[in-house]
């Protein structure tokens, strides 16, 4: 212990949100243990809502907000020694939502406290307690305890008490703030008795927003009409067994996995008349849970109200909402949903559709017609595409799954009957496209089969299915016919992107402006109808000689790094052509540069090229020192490109990504203080439905003219 403090044990503050709500006991006992004192934040107040506008952006979900509105009242108390902000990556060895695991960096940078004023523990809370010990020795080793055995008995007891939380949820049918309180006082709190006549309400919801102020006191409300089950008092072993209804369902967030399996059990149990769930605005697990909740509660008739909330909700609004759902009726049905008719019919002959990222569908075209599968072209995604995945996708999903989704639905309407995505349950939602997204189009009536390709490693677990869907997706071809055809693939594929790096130069250099676009479209359109290899380097190889005959001057050019989340940074109709703009601006001229490439990607990732995992290595090791840890997508990435970048000549960073993407929102919190440090502009675009061209432009006008300015400044 810190013998300046009078040999007092050290006050650790632990923030009243996210995490407080599920693992509370567990943090609370073990800080006891290790001789240390812990203090909440005092509940959301007025003062905790003011002080929701030290987190540097907008974007973030209520939840997060909420996180730095407790966190900067106890880092401004002097009677706080350390500010504890756990990083949970994983429990019950399933990953959790992106904003668990980079909130600490995200406070720390945010309200820029030293390092002697915050602790982010890391926690992977599962059944082993040996890996538990070991991620938790860095916080007992501040506390001052080095003995293991000291350490392992306070986890120990830490855990019991978690258990102990657990069994009163469900036991004793208690909320979690009554059980909180519970440990708190000693004292079991009695809840109110409900109406004899009164209806049976289950409220699922994160009680990170549901027993927040924003919720206007709901359960209370509800509670004076009828009984009410929320989510934590179904055990978790009966929340478990709903979940093997859902495909992969153990490999979901596991804290969505709790608010859907009980969900899916009141449901199916037809416990419940009435079903309200309870999110908030932006939260992306949420919009994948939702899609299941409501085909079920569809299927069971039991009425369902979804509610997102924000620090905005009024509370007029709220109640009147609720009463009038109040007055809806259970329906008696219990029988399934009637199957709509098949809008396409099955056929013996396999045609193929997938969605773009990119140059990618040109690739995959090329591998599966060379192995004599039938495919439909990939539509571009315009903003018709948008407008049919938006007319049927959830309301807060993230913009690519909105656009992929209208392209599944337009290939489908143009003669596919099988489906192609990638697959893979990590951080971010797009493990969970495929899935939801054929729900969503079955209930149109296609008939259709999916396939899910994921990647084959650990083979020992993966190989299987996944040669098991390369062998139907290529219609039975041998294993060295499907290599063979996946080089001829990669080389298009790595030819389109090397000749994608040659324009954005030559843009910047060129003469007379337009030369190399008029080249870079010509050889784009005819390399996607290429599919011999000889073919595809003589057609790459004539690219090279045209563009090296460009006449070029010194433009001296401002230098812009794309950075951001994977799919919308290639999707250039999607960023209304946001690079060829960049590349063809006069004055100042500019050269953009973006790492983001599906071949580098599979270079690295598939191939082990020691170049492309020496770079991403390089990328991970500079976004370290500002977030530590894996958030899901190319969060980090973008965290790293943009450390990277003052060292390596950039002028400005473009930061872009969809509406909702967490792992790019914590990446763009940390990047408003990175920007400072390394004194890099940055500009974030953020991609969604609602998006338009004119304001785009105006946007990046003034930010050429900030880089400008700055560069004369520097020259003078």
């Amino acid at each position: 212990m810190d013998d300046t403090r009078d040999n007092r044990a050290l006050r650790i503050g632990i923030p009243r949100a996210m995490g407080y709500y599920y693992l509370y006991p567990f943090f609370r006992t073990l800080l006891r243990e290790l001789g240390a004192e812990p203090v909440v934040s005092p509940p959301t107040n007025a003062r905790t809502l003011e002080r929701m506008e030290a987190c540097p952006t907008d974007e973030p979900c209520l939840a997060v907000k909420l996180h730095f509105g407790h966190a900067d009242q106890l880092a401004a108390r002097e009677d706080i020694d350390l500010v504890c902000i756990p990083v949970i990556t994983h429990v019950e060895r399933t990953a959790c939502c992106p904003k668990f695991i980079g909130i600490g960096d995200m406070v720390r940078h945010g309200l820029r406290l030293p390092e002697e004023r915050i602790i982010t523990p890391l926690l992977d809370y599962g059944d082993d307690e040996g890996a538990l010990r070991r991620v938790l020795r860095p916080l007992a080793e501040r506390l001052g305890v080095t003995d293991r055995g000291h350490l392992r008995r306070a986890i120990h007891t830490a855990r019991e008490a978690q258990e102990w939380f657990r069994a009163r949820c469900v036991e004793d049918a208690l909320t979690t703030p009554e059980v909180f309180a519970w440990l708190e006082t000693g004292v079991r709190p009695t809840p109110p008795v409900p109406p004899p006549d009164g209806p049976t309400i289950a409220v699922i919801g994160h009680p990170y927003v549901l027993y927040e102020p924003v919720s206007q006191g709901m359960i209370a409300v509800l509670r004076a009409a009828g009984r009410v089950i929320t989510a934590e008092m179904i055990a978790p072993a009966t929340r478990t067994a709903a979940m093997e209804a859902v495909s992969e369902g153990d490999r979901m967030w596991p804290f969505e996995a709790q608010l859907l399996g009980a969900a899916l059990h009141l449901l199916r149990t037809r416990t419940v008349d009435k079903m309200i769930l309870v999110g908030s605005f932006e939260c992306g697990p949420e919009s994948i849970i939702e899609s299941y909740i409501e085909e079920e509660a569809e299927r069971q008739g039991i009425p369902l109200m979804v509610l997102a909330l924000d620090e905005h909700s009024g509370e007029a609004g709220l109640m009147t909402r609720l009463e009038a759902f109040l007055d809806t009726e259970k329906t008696e049905s219990g029988d399934p949903l009637p199957v709509p008719t098949p809008h396409v019919a099955t056929r013996e002959e396999m045609v193929i559709g997938f969605p773009s990222m990119g140059h990618l569908d040109v690739a995959i075209r090329t591998a599966l017609e060379s192995l004599g599968v039938r495919t439909v072209p990939t539509p571009r995604t315009t903003q018709t595409c948008v407008e049919m995945g938006r007319a049927l996708a959830p309301e807060f999903v993230c913009f690519p799954f909105t656009a992929t989704l209208g392209q599944l639905h337009y290939l489908l309407e143009h003669g596919a009957n099988t489906l192609l995505m990638v697959g893979g349950k990590q951080y971010c939602r797009l493990g969970w496209y495929a899935q939801v997204q054929e729900k969503l189009l079955r209930k149109l009536g296609y008939d259709f089969k999916l396939l899910i390709i994921d990647a084959p490693t650990p083979l020992h677990q993966k190989w299987s299915n996944f040669n098991s869907v390369m062998k139907t997706a290529t219609g039975g071809a041998s294993w060295p016919r499907i290599l063979d055809a996946l080089y001829t693939a990669f080389l298009q594929l790595q030819a389109l992107d090397r000749a994608d790096a040659m324009a954005h130069r030559l843009r910047a250099l060129e003469r007379d402006q337009g030369t190399v676009d008029r080249i870079h479209e010509r050889y784009t359109r005819t390399m996607a109808h290429t599919r011999e290899r000889r073919a595809i380097r003589t057609l790459e190889a004539e690219f090279f000689a045209e563009t090296a005959a460009i006449p070029t001057e010194d433009t001296h050019p401002l230098r812009i790094r794309i950075v951001g989340e994977i799919w919308v940074v290639l999707e250039q109709l999607v960023t209304r052509n946001v690079e060829r703009w960049l590349g063809g601006h006069a004055d100042p001229r500019v050269w953009v540069q973006r790492e983001h490439s599906t071949s580098h990607w599979f270079r690295g990732h598939i191939l082990g090229n020691r170049e492309a995992l020496r770079r991403d290595a390089e990328i991970v090791d500079a976004a370290r020192p500002w977030l530590a840890h894996k958030v899901g997508g190319h969060g980090q990435i973008t965290v790293g490109q943009m450390a990277m970048g003052r060292a390596e000549g950039v002028d400005g960073i473009l930061h872009i990504f969809p509406f909702t993407c967490m792992p790019e929102i914590i990446a763009q919190n940390i990047l408003v203080r990175m920007s400072e440090e390394f004194d890099l502009p940055v500009l974030t675009y953020i991609v969604s439905e609602q998006m338009g061209e004119a304001g785009m432009e105006t946007r990046l006008e003034s930010f050429l003219d900030i880089l400008d300015e700055r560069r004369g400044w520097a020259a003078g």
